[in-house]
């Protein structure tokens, strides 16, 4: 009987393993024609409606033309996979829109107020419907009170020596794969780290509390796991992320040493001079950045100081919210600055469709979407982290 029963299995997991591709394959078809439908509107929302983001944040005059002829430039660039087409055309618009701001009187490096709340104040329904659902990003202060002293790199890699960890080697500038007790060791003489992926080790979940987590993002009443969790391995003092953007939603846990976050808003995404390089995954601000993470060059790039943004710093136990397509660029302020990242899929106001758009026209992006839905049929999620394109970080931050 048991000798059947394992035979049933071994059979199931064939199927299994030999469905999850065609099957992955259909699920992202489907989702990319709900996406045109619904969200995109065949393009012509997309293209013709001037705002970036959700509704409810500021609006700036950047001006509708100068809006349309970025959406257009950007979308040439990234269709014709030559990122420096029609660069003089792009300047000269980005140039009429500093000027309607200044004329405007718009004020620079505005601060807003982020909102914070105390441990135990935010229930996970009302987070949900205040937060995730309206795209409000907020902090929670002191979510793992007394956040445990052994939540260190040196500790993560006595425990977990053989975890495998995604890491910049310094000498080839290539990403490689390594094991978590050699970055420890190295302490980036050799390899700058970048992420671990949790998916790997199901122990990581119990260890740093993920499950409780899980409450916060509730489908039809019921706790929803994370599409993927990484921990962050930012090791330097003074070490800074460049402004960029993802896809999905962000679940910030802090784990040790602190960080200062700058969060923007999609709506101001213009001002942040997007690349018109990558997968659709996420987007970077093309400007290399300084120690304070802002433009090196600011003659060069302007709008950036016009962008409203909330500025806070983040210490171990914290929580960090910010939905979808939100920019965000990180300082550490001691020499670790480890951190756990979840994404969630929720229901939300869409954040910003025209990036959306271009995720929607990129093969990376399906390609993206098969890999992590097969792995996901097949159980097998944590095979993801031996392909370097999934860092979180990427080399271009550095």
């Amino acid at each position: 009987m048991a000798g059947t029963g394992r035979m049933q299995k071994m059979v199931l997991a064939r199927m299994r393993n030999a469905a999850a591709i065609p099957l992955a394959g259909l699920a992202t078809v489907l989702y990319v024609l709900w996406q045109l439908v619904t969200e995109q509107q065949l393009f012509l929302r997309t293209f013709f409606v001037e705002r970036m983001g959700k509704s409810g944040v500021e609006k700036l005059p950047l001006g509708y033309w100068n809006v349309l002829a970025l959406k257009s430039i950007m979308l040439c660039q990234h269709l014709s996979y030559k990122p420096d087409a029609l660069r003089e055309a792009r300047r000269r618009t980005e140039q009429r829109m500093l000027r309607r701001l200044q004329n405007h009187g718009v004020p620079r490096r505005q601060v807003l107020a982020i909102q914070e709340y105390r441990p135990g104040e935010l229930e996970p329904n009302r987070f949900y419907n205040e937060h995730v659902k309206r795209g409000v990003p907020c902090v929670l202060r002191g979510f793992v009170e007394n956040a445990p002293t052994d939540w260190t790199l040196a500790k993560l890699a006595e425990r977990f020596p053989h975890t495998l960890v995604q890491a910049l080697d310094k000498r080839t500038k290539q990403m490689i794969n390594t094991t978590l007790e050699t970055i420890a060791e190295d302490r980036r003489r050799n390899f700058i780290p970048q992420q671990l992926l949790l998916d790997q080790n199901p122990t990581f979940n119990e260890y740093f509390g993920i499950p409780r987590s899980n409450t916060y993002f509730p489908v039809m009443g019921r706790p929803t796991k994370p599409v993927l969790s990484f921990l962050i391995l930012g090791l330097g003092a003074g070490l800074n992320a460049n402004y960029h953007c993802e896809e999905g939603p962000n679940w910030y846990l802090a784990v040790s040493g602190s960080k200062r976050w700058t969060l923007i808003e999609s709506e101001y995404s213009w001002l942040l001079y997007p690349a018109p390089r990558g997968d659709g995954m996420r987007r970077f601000a093309e400007f290399q950045a300084d120690e304070q993470g802002e433009p090196s060059d600011r003659d060069t790039y302007p709008l950036a100081e016009y962008a409203p943004r909330y500025e806070f710093d983040l210490h171990p136990g914290d929580v960090l919210f910010f939905p979808a397509w939100m920019w965000h660029k990180t300082i550490n302020l001691h020499e670790e600055g480890l951190g756990i990242t979840c994404r969630y899929t929720a229901p939300a106001k869409m954040s910003n469709r025209y990036f959306r758009g271009l995720q929607l026209l990129s093969t990376g992006f399906w390609k993206s979407c098969i890999d992590v839905i097969s792995c996901s049929i097949r159980g097998n999620v944590g095979d993801l982290a031996s392909h370097t394109g999934y860092n979180e970080q990427e080399t271009t931050l550095y």
